[in-house]
């Protein structure tokens, strides 16, 4: 039987609608600021929705940020956020690749499915399109232009910017990383699954170290419209700077974000002789699928109960030992009265005594992103003893009855924190870190 390791955080960077790295991540975060902006980089003045909460940085202001400039040609933006915060990560780590067992040294990330969306790439399919418009019997889609079109007018090496797997093989590929390298994807939940996959790999021993996290970027005209569809967005564009109101009574759904985080998990006494410093401990994880319908939860929330009591057990911690939850609170009517009825459901008269705060207030949803991002609010939270807040809270709603700490952060000792992600198809995970001794 393999005794069962130790497994700690000893690196995290970011790259968020704040900006590029922690320090500014944690800055902002916990002042409450909204990044919450119009969109200005693609016509929605025909959308319902036309805020999100956007990385503050162009594509040519990105690529400089970038280490391998040969990795460009194959890198979509959500592949950008990654790499450059895989970057940070590494360099907050301590750890140089030259001296790490390659075999050693895996990655687990979270991503989006959705690579070639982005503008640019959008409006040159949309020319191949009029360019292959044929007039003998009226205006009709020539199909076998279009692919002769495409075939001549695309780089070659664009179609493996949409493979969501590019990101970790560009990391794998800059630091030597030959172990186990797997990429998730299942919608909201995809980097807190990435991050609980790589903490069994260090905990079972298949790997000593692993990159872990995720990055997604859906603002853009197919993203915003796939939302929309679903009707799972804020429309208040009056209010946009105020619109994403987790647990409030006047919630209309979520705002659009985008971004990366990455942290890096070792095994602790590999951490320890190598001089490295831990920020936290990774204690529990579990995750369960609803089995339900795709875009909403039970009303008896089983699958997020379950996937919260199977991570304290995971843990070995009891409800009572939980100081902070950082709750997936993405500011839909429904999901956020489901959490708030898991949590009660679990944590029962204790609920009422746990600060939940929901950072998508501020940050918005970031979907494939959002689990990595949450825990690396976490991992500060504990760092820095201070609570980031539930932004935009004004009028409580009778159904969401806990303590969100409301629109300021809150400095408490924090020892064990929770973060919860609950996404599309029923996919729930739950992580569990706690203050290393």
């Amino acid at each position: 039987m393999i005794a069962e390791r130790q497994v700690v955080i000893s690196g995290l960077g970011t790259v968020t609608p704040f900006g590029i790295g922690a320090k500014t991540f944690w800055e902002k975060m916990i002042q409450g600021e909204s990044s919450s902006r119009l969109i200005t980089s693609f016509d929605v003045s025909n959308l319902p929705t036309r805020f999100a909460a956007q990385v503050p940085l162009s594509e040519r202001e990105l690529e400089p940020l970038i280490a391998n400039q040969k990795s460009l040609k194959t890198l979509c933006r959500a592949g950008k956020f990654a790499l450059i915060a895989a970057q940070e990560a590494m360099e907050d780590s301590g750890l140089r690749a030259e001296e790490i067992d390659p075999y050693s040294l895996g990655l687990s990330l979270g991503a989006g499915g959705l690579g070639l969306s982005d503008v640019e790439h959008s409006d040159q399919m949309f020319h191949i399109i009029l360019d292959s418009l044929g007039v003998e019997d009226g205006i009709r889609l020539d199909r076998s232009k279009i692919w002769k079109n495409t075939l001549e007018q695309v780089n070659p090496l664009t179609p493996l910017k949409a493979l969501p797997n590019i990101p970790t093989a560009h990391i794998a590929i800059q630091y030597n990383a030959r172990g186990n390298c797997q990429t998730i994807s299942t919608a909201c939940t995809s980097s807190t699954q990435a991050v609980g996959e790589a903490y069994r790999q260090i905990k079972f021993g298949i790997a000593d170290i692993m990159i872990t996290g995720g990055s997604d970027s859906m603002i853009n005209p197919q993203g915003l419209i796939s939302f929309s569809s679903l009707g799972v967005m804020s429309k208040n564009n009056q209010e946009y700077r105020s619109a994403a109101r987790p647990f409030d009574r006047r919630r209309d759904g979520f705002m659009l974000g985008e971004g990366a985080a990455i942290l890096i998990l070792e095994e602790l006494e590999h951490c320890r002789k190598r001089g490295g410093r831990p920020y936290t401990e990774v204690i529990g994880y579990s995750s369960t699928c609803d089995a339900f319908r795709l875009t909403d939860e039970p009303p008896q929330a089983w699958g997020s109960i379950q996937a919260i009591s199977t991570a304290l057990a995971n843990a070995k911690v009891n409800p009572e030992s939980i100081d902070y939850i950082n709750a997936h609170g993405t500011g839909t009517v429904l999901n956020d009265k489901t959490e708030t009825f898991a949590i009660k459901t679990v944590f029962g008269e204790k609920a009422y005594s746990i600060p939940v705060s929901s950072t998508k207030s501020m940050l918005g949803h970031l979907v494939a992103a959002a689990g990595a991002v949450e825990l690396a609010a976490c991992v500060l939270s504990i760092n820095h003893r201070c609570i980031p807040p539930t932004i935009n809270y004004q009028e409580p709603d009778p159904e969401c009855d806990l303590d969100y700490v409301p629109n300021e952060a809150r400095e408490a000792d924090l020892d064990i924190v929770i973060s919860n992600s609950f996404g599309f198809g029923g996919q729930n995970a739950c992580l569990i870190i706690r203050r290393v001794p």
